[in-house]
């Protein structure tokens, strides 16, 4: 009859499993120091919560530890450091994250130290860090680089300034249906509400309709403000 194995590891076992634990230590520290010293605010959001953990970088650059954003509420921590003019793009990044499962999302905003009077110009991307069960996006992955050095002249800020209202509409367009997108892709080639109906064979009522609610949808008062947006997001 054989000797029952012994359930005590070796002291060879016990050697390579404390090699391994120092291995794994030295490579979690050496992923941390990157994370922290990257020249980029990087940090996670709740969709429902706000900021939930952020680097050494964002907490420096804006001020605020990672215990203080969570004693005040991420969502209301964002308000604070953002230009109340730019509100709209945290509140756009969540809203496109509840809304749709697109990989990426990114806009350019103003953002200032706690003690600071001036406002810096920041370029930010986002994408889907965590999904709950139904799969659903529950938790977005930010980067946020602080772009102030290179905004030197009113032209960069006049681009800067363009291309965030070219991904706010971008994401508007994404709430209309796909026949609402079509319709406004013929508005903005100059098409009467009778042309685009003769050419999608529905009624000059059907099309009317479409307008009406494309621009409600999008805000816009008159026909004028509503190709201008469109086209500002890649239509027409």
């Amino acid at each position: 009859m054989s000797a029952p194995k012994s359930s005590i590891p070796s002291e060879l076992n016990i050697l390579e499993l404390e090699k391994n634990l120092r291995a794994l230590q030295e490579k979690c520290d050496f992923l941390e120091k990157v994370v922290n010293e990257i020249p980029a605010n990087i940090y996670i959001s709740d969709l429902e919560k706000g900021v939930i953990w952020c680097n050494k970088t964002n907490e420096e650059t804006l001020g605020y530890t990672l215990e203080e954003i969570k004693e005040m509420g991420g969502l209301e921590y964002m308000y604070k450091i953002v230009h109340p003019d730019d509100h709209s793009i945290p509140d756009d990044s969540i809203d496109y994250y509840k809304n749709f499962n697109g990989t990426e999302y990114g806009g350019v905003f103003r953002a200032k130290h706690k003690n600071a009077k001036e406002y810096k110009w920041f370029i930010g991307w986002a994408r889907a860090f965590h999904k709950n069960e139904e799969g659903k996006v529950k938790e977005i992955l930010c980067v946020d680089v602080d772009m102030s050095p290179q905004m030197n002249t009113g032209e960069q800020l006049v681009q800067a300034l363009r291309e965030n209202l070219k991904n706010k509409n971008r994401l508007l367009i994404k709430n209309l249906r796909k026949r609402e997108v079509e319709i406004l892709n013929l508005v903005c080639k100059g098409m009467s509400t009778r042309a685009i109906a003769e050419k999608l064979y529905i009624s000059t009522n059907t099309v009317s309709t479409h307008r009406k609610n494309i621009q409600q949808k999008l805000g816009t008062n008159n026909v004028a403000d509503l190709v201008s947006l469109a086209k500002e997001a890649g239509l027409g």
